[in-house]
């Protein structure tokens, strides 16, 4: 009886290792064409400047902001939504797997035209873009997918600034708020260290 389970064993580890890979290759395909056809969607950029007076909190800024930075809500998206009750400035959910990502946008993303257009493109630009199921079984096998997915989201704002218009100060609070948070390794790669150096040149 031992010698015949001892047989499955490997049979049965296999066959579950092999389901796990084909399940990873799956995401990983959906993922990558889910974010083709977003970015081919997105015309290019128009730069603006926007106002210095700060934006009103509440669903009309976020219309006017959307406009004014031609940023897109992508079809698995709903539309960005105003939520005075959270703390962050933006917040990207999925409830269920079959239902369209919800974006939340709180008070803080308020302070200025550019942060509430950068805390969308945040969102929409990058969090509705990425594959939560991936991420989470990223997470579940220790390879800190969240890590990795909010420093992207982070880093598109980075690179976007000039587009935003952040100030130095907004800069340096979101790269401050991202290394804080969601630090790398203790070997970073050269090209994200240099990034900061790079924008503000």
């Amino acid at each position: 009886m031992l010698s015949r389970i001892s047989f499955y064993v490997p049979m049965i580890a296999y066959t579950f290792a092999s389901m796990v890979a084909t399940l990873c290759l799956f995401m990983a395909k959906h993922h990558y064409d889910a974010r083709h056809r977003f970015e081919t969607f997105l015309a290019a950029p128009v730069h603006v400047v926007p106002p210095s007076s700060k934006p009103v909190p509440g669903q009309e800024s976020i219309d006017i902001a959307l406009a004014m930075f031609n940023i897109q809500v992508p079809t698995n998206a709903k539309k960005p939504v105003y939520d005075p009750g959270i703390y962050d400035r933006g917040l990207t959910t999925l409830r269920g797997w079959s239902n369209k990502m919800e974006v939340s946008v709180g008070p803080a993303a308020f302070t200025s035209w550019s942060m509430l257009g950068s805390t969308l493109a945040h969102e929409l630009e990058v969090h509705c873009q990425q594959n939560f199921a991936l991420i989470r079984l990223k997470d579940l096998f220790g390879f800190e997918g969240t890590l990795h997915a909010e420093r992207e989201a982070y880093s598109h704002e980075l690179a976007n600034a000039k587009r935003f218009r952040l100030d130095n100060q907004e800069f340096a609070n979101i790269k401050a708020t991202m290394d804080f948070y969601y630090p790398l390794p203790m070997n970073p790669d050269a090209s994200e260290a240099s990034l900061s150096a790079r924008m503000s040149q």
